[in-house]
């Protein structure tokens, strides 16, 4: 199906990839941000919903979460529901089964390493089917949690959308599985990695 603007959207997309090349760096740095941190990682996802991300979640629930559990792992948050944050209901609960699961596919690989089981976990196609069961995980936070253990994809969220919509592609007919898949094509022929597209949209154009 062809997409109405999407030839000048690729070349927008080029111009603007190619003028903020810290983009690239900030991408490039998406997958190790959390290395030794994994518990915190999963905080920041499941917090990431519908909260002010830069303005509330980075600088003030990250740090209280760092402050008070002290243990950042995986296996202190699959422990310890964080039911001490300011969270919506079921989020810690959300926070805590991520955990889990994750570390339950590390144990079923073999895996004792935090981010070595994040790694693997990232690309393994049963064990996303799995976390999609999870209460709380739709496809953007699925997504988002991929990109930061390391694979090269994007989180379909307002912004991203905003993004889209900046470039002169409509959005509004396309589910979140269909704006992913029309990224992968927009990133094939940028070229540029999903990640890379992901922060041009999400630092650049959405806002």
């Amino acid at each position: 199906m062809e997409v109405p603007g999407y030839g000048p959207a690729v070349e927008t997309l080029r111009n603007t990839l190619s003028s903020h090349p810290e983009l690239k760096e900030k991408a490039a740095g998406l997958g190790i941000l959390y290395q030794g941190r994994r518990g915190l990682m999963v905080v920041d996802v499941i917090a990431s919903r519908q909260r002010r991300y830069e303005t509330y979640v980075v600088p003030k629930l990250l740090p209280m979460y760092e402050s008070k559990a002290t243990d950042l792992s995986l296996g202190s948050l699959a422990r310890n529901q964080p039911y001490w944050l300011p969270l919506r209901h079921e989020e810690a609960k959300t926070m805590s089964a991520v955990a889990e699961k994750i570390l339950s596919f590390g144990i079923a690989q073999q895996l004792i390493n935090e981010d070595e089981i994040c790694t693997a976990w990232s690309t393994d196609s049963e064990a996303l089917i799995q976390m999609r069961e999870v209460f709380g995980v739709g496809p953007a936070l699925l997504e988002y949690l991929r990109m930061l253990c390391g694979a090269d994809s994007l989180k379909v969220d307002i912004r991203v959308i905003n993004g889209l919509k900046t470039l002169g592609i409509e959005t509004d007919w396309f589910t979140p599985e269909g704006v992913l898949a029309l990224a992968v094509e927009l990133s094939r022929d940028v070229p540029c990695t999903l990640v890379e597209l992901d922060q041009c949209l999400w630092q650049v154009l959405g806002k």
